[in-house]
């Protein structure tokens, strides 16, 4: 069977596609997947990560990023009809729940089941392009990191455990202490490799921006993934912010 996936960003992408990999036990006779980028009209092919063919795979993923929140219902509409041509069955789209619709009709952040409700109801309508199509709508908290300590929190919950109880335990202090370890051992290593540049050695945070010289940003993130190093690429989340600082 044939998927197509769209989501609003690399980060996104990478998540869905780490998911696939781990859902197959990374067996690619079982899940294939490949991931595009969308910049205006223009696509590109990500080498990394990538999974199977089209061919030889039971189940085959084509994970698409729109680049932009407000995206994913108008570049869906658009190629809905050629997708079904092409033979995929199930369609999705994948949209942050605080996207920036969203945040105009609901000023404080939180989840307003009912609201969601309502978008996802005009939005599917929208996307009744093609008669018969299976075409399906998905609302999530999309941020990253957010999905990871959700993860995080509910595998420690299924265990038993309080995900708060435990960082009071550990104790703010010493994972305080352990990142700024691992923060500086990380620059020690990467300031001995001439192809990397580092943005910020002196940083009193625990985030350290690096470049690999030649090598685009997203390439170098969807590699790492591949040896289950998760790091962000690209530009701010907020990228609003930019215009301000």
């Amino acid at each position: 069977m044939k998927y197509a996936v769209y989501v609003e960003g690399k980060a996104e992408l990478l998540f869905v596609a780490d998911v696939l990999a781990k859902y197959s036990n990374y067996d690619p006779v079982v899940v294939g997947f490949r991931c595009i980028n969308l910049n205006d009209d223009s696509f590109e092919y990500v080498q990394f990560p990538m999974q199977g063919d089209v061919e030889t795979s039971r189940d085959f993923y084509q994970i698409v990023n729109v680049n932009n929140d407000g995206l994913v219902i108008s570049k869906l509409r658009k190629d809905i009809p050629n997708l079904v041509k092409q033979g995929y069955e199930i369609i999705v789209g994948l949209r942050d729940v605080f996207s920036a619709d969203y945040k105009l009709l609901c000023t404080h952040q939180q989840v307003n089941m009912g609201l969601i409700s309502e978008m996802h109801e005009v939005q599917s309508g929208q996307l009744n392009v093609v008669e018969g199509a299976d075409v399906r709508l998905h609302y999530a908290i999309m941020e990253y990191e957010t999905w990871m300590m959700a993860l995080m929190g509910n595998y420690v919950s299924s265990k038993g455990g309080d995900f708060a109880k435990i960082l009071e335990k550990i104790g703010i202090e010493n994972i305080n202490e352990y990142e700024e370890y691992l923060k500086k051992y990380m620059i020690d290593k990467l300031s001995k490799l001439d192809n990397i540049i580092i943005y910020n050695p002196d940083s009193t945070s625990g985030i350290v921006s690096f470049n690999a010289k030649d090598v685009f940003a997203q390439d170098a993130g969807s590699f790492l993934n591949t040896k289950h190093v998760a790091i962000r690429t690209g530009n701010h989340c907020e990228k609003m912010l930019h215009n301000i600082i």
